[in-house]
């Protein structure tokens, strides 16, 4: 009789093992709980050009955007663009029909990303910069560049770029 409940009780004890043991091993094929992600960067103030009066600020918004474009260097260029900026490729055609238009922000920042980190643009000089302010608006041209600035919040903004 004994030998009876022995076996029962050794059957029992193999059975809890073998059940721990599988939830044991369950519990490894678990996704790995997944670390907080890390705190997010504070964002870069603008750059101290945007402060300037309008005749030394627009320039170097410009040569900012360059080499911001030039070194991938997405976060100061969200602190050029202003939120309804838009870029303008004419695709080397003189009928805006064809043109390709990057509008906002978001768009803007996405076309650096996709389009121009990847194969950035040569150094430029600006000593040809020509700029026009008229109160809270300006534009400027830079050879086949074509600009346009915003004044706004206490600061001058990149608005437009437009190029063949």
């Amino acid at each position: 009789m004994k030998s009876k409940e022995n076996r029962r009780n050794q059957r029992r004890e193999l059975h809890r093992c073998l059940l721990f043991l599988l939830l044991f091993s369950l519990t490894g094929c678990a996704a790995p709980l997944l670390a907080p992600a890390p705190p997010q960067k504070a964002t870069p103030s603008p750059p101290a050009a945007a402060f300037l009066s309008g005749d030394q600020a627009l320039p170097a918004l410009v040569a900012a955007e360059r080499t911001a474009s030039r070194t991938g260097d997405a976060a100061q260029l969200a602190q050029l663009w202003h939120e309804t900026s838009r870029v303008i490729d004419g695709r080397n055609t003189a009928s805006p029909d064809d043109d390709y238009v990057w509008q906002g922000r978001d768009a803007v920042l996405d076309r650096y990303v996709t389009a121009v980190f990847p194969a950035p643009p040569p150094p430029a000089s600006f000593e040809n910069l020509e700029i026009i302010i008229e109160g809270e608006r300006a534009s400027g041209r830079n050879g086949g560049d074509h600009w346009r600035f915003i004044y706004a919040d206490g600061r001058w903004w990149l608005a437009e770029l437009r190029y063949q």
